[in-house]
């Protein structure tokens, strides 16, 4: 049996959700601030401290799917007959409630239906009026919102002759009248229906004859009901006028309930800078719930409302890009705890600052099982095999209008019996070797801090004579002080003539200048690089491996793509998330 939270009263939520809307297609799971309509509302019940259940009557499969990933209960769904457009609320509601009372095998004493078109009403608007209602003065307590503009002294209608006159003819509005003169008008704002269960299930009425006002204010009243109430709502959201923040669930084997919920109280806001198109392939499985979780992307910081940004704890930050979080960007945050980075390179963080303040970083690094995000050792791969076979200057011939008049420059060598060096053995080094050895490469690697239990694969503990008689070198290590540089003057004189290097894990391992010198001699035969040094600053300062690789086709760049697939980065997501949520639980508890 499912168990009721214990709470003086039993109190049931009610979300009612049909398919088929006419209005808007799909409204209650249209999405919102990137959540489906109907979260909003699932949110603020799973928050209020009154509810016992909060459930979702809805004839949708679709609905219900989606309403159990933000954490609410789908027990049944509605016949199709209760599920039609000119079929009464309180009719689908009282149904609800009496089958919710079977399932349960509990007689609830309230009942509260919180419409899914009201996202802006929050938990605390809940339990305010069902702390009016648990009076019992009243059959209801209902959500009502002051009417200025449209009061009804300013209504009029259209006559037989085409011409306007008052709506109410005997209270004329006056021509030089101010909203502020009229009486005092209010209107119904759909957005909470609170009753005593005899009023819905034996007298089927949400109203009941005393009918107790709970007075919300004008912007949280905004009611989803054309599209422009849509577009008006996200203005509001986006301007941090919401405390409604939906969020799906996380668990640590990805697709099972939850196994941590962190509380509310203890947590302020979490700030998400992937965009929201990131989360459209993954299954929703991201966050906890009770998380108050806002999406903004670096660049739009600075539009973040200021009392939003001074509750932030949490922020999460892409791997790379064009923008380093420095003391500049982070001063915003005068209360971040955390920052996670789903990387294991942190060159777009500012260390030195985020250790002063005292501010936690969590990233990859700490994370063990990291076996299946994949992206960059494929990555790897690709350039390991475009830099061996020419792939690039094979392109150009053909761009050239060109075609096997040029089998000199472009016979290339095959895998087998080439010796690979991998500079860091971590887990893009183990991947791609892995392919390489199948194909008959023979595999060194240098990494003082792994030892790789293949017997085909060779370890050298000597750096210098690791880089000597190697065909290929591929940079997959760590930056650190230690690897910074790397590559330099000193190093790369150990290379052999005309040797090809891979470098997927960080521009500042190797020092450019040399390479370049070296590449210009033909010691480095080819260089085939995701990354450059000093990447945040890229627009600004002209890289010199773009630019000589722009007249030169045995250098290739691009703009550090490797672990950018959706599959890889949502898993690197999901670990590192779950492990900040599992350390915030256990250091907050």
């Amino acid at each position: 049996m499912v168990k009721i939270k214990h709470n003086k009263k039993k109190v049931l939520g009610v979300i009612l959700a049909r398919s088929g809307s006419k209005g808007i297609k799909e409204k209650n799971i249209k999405k919102l601030g990137g959540h489906p309509l109907i979260s909003y509302s699932i949110y603020a019940g799973l928050n209020s401290k009154n509810i016992s259940k909060l459930i979702v009557s809805t004839d949708s499969k679709k609905i219900a799917k989606i309403a159990k990933n933000y954490g609410a209960e789908t027990p049944f769904l509605r016949s199709k007959v209760l599920a039609k457009d000119k079929v009464p609320s309180k009719d689908a509601l009282r149904d609800a409630v009496l089958k919710a009372e079977q399932i349960y095998n509990t007689k609830f004493e309230y009942v509260i239906e919180i419409p899914a078109v009201a996202p802006l009403r929050t938990g605390k608007d809940i339990d305010k009026a069902l702390n009016l209602l648990f009076t019992n003065k009243y059959d209801s307590v209902i959500s009502f919102a002051r009417v200025f503009d449209k009061h009804p002294l300013r209504m009029k209608r259209i006559n037989k002759k085409g011409l306007v006159e008052h709506y109410d003819l005997k209270n004329p509005e006056n021509e030089i009248s101010r909203r502020q003169d009229f009486p005092k008008c209010f209107i119904r704002n759909g957005a909470i229906y609170s009753m005593k269960r005899d009023s819905i299930v034996n007298k089927v009425t949400r109203w009941g004859k005393k009918i107790k006002p709970y007075i919300m204010n004008e912007l949280q009243s905004i009611n989803i009901d054309e599209v422009t109430d849509f577009y008006t709502c996200e203005k509001l959201i986006e301007k941090g006028l919401c405390n409604n923040f939906p969020a799906t669930i996380l668990d640590e084997e990805f697709d099972t309930k939850p196994k941590i919920i962190v509380k509310k109280n203890r947590f302020k806001y979490f700030l998400n800078s992937y965009p929201y198109y990131m989360f459209d392939l993954s299954k929703k499985e991201l966050y906890l719930k009770n998380i108050n979780e806002i999406h903004c992307e670096i660049d739009n910081y600075k539009f973040i409302n200021s009392n939003i940004k001074s509750k932030v704890s949490a922020i999460l930050t892409p791997t790379a890009g064009l923008k380093k979080l420095n003391s500049k960007v982070l001063n915003q945050f005068q209360n971040l705890k955390y920052l996670i980075s789903s990387s294991t390179g942190l060159t777009h963080l500012d260390l030195k600052y985020l250790a002063d303040k005292k501010i936690k970083v969590i990233s990859l690094n700490s994370i063990k099982d990291t076996k299946t995000i994949k992206a960059s050792s494929e990555f790897c791969l690709l350039l390991v095999l475009a830099s061996l076979r020419n792939y690039k200057a094979s392109l150009e011939v053909v761009k050239s209008g060109n075609w096997r008049n040029f089998e000199k420059e472009l016979r290339s060598r095959e895998i087998n019996n080439l010796k690979f060096g991998f500079l860091g053995f971590g887990r893009i080094g183990k991947n791609v070797s892995k392919v390489l050895h199948n194909l008959g490469g023979k595999i060194h690697y240098y990494d003082p801090f792994v030892s790789c239990i293949n017997k085909n694969f060779k370890k050298i503990n000597n750096l210098q004579s690791f880089l000597k008689n190697l065909d290929f070198l591929i940079i997959s290590a760590k930056l650190n002080e230690k690897t910074r540089s790397i590559l330099n003057t000193k190093t790369i004189h150990y290379l052999k003539k005309g040797i090809k290097i891979v470098n997927i894990s960080r521009g500042e391992l190797i020092d450019e200048n040399v390479l370049l010198q070296n590449i210009k001699k033909r010691k480095v035969r080819s260089y085939y690089t995701d990354v450059v040094r000093n990447e945040e600053d890229i627009l600004k300062n002209k890289s010199k491996v773009i630019q000589f690789s722009k007249n030169n086709n045995n250098v290739s760049v691009s703009p550090h793509v490797g672990g950018l697939t959706y599959d890889s980065e949502l898993k690197a997501i999901n670990r590192i998330l779950f492990k900040f949520f599992k350390e915030y639980k256990e250091t907050n508890n």
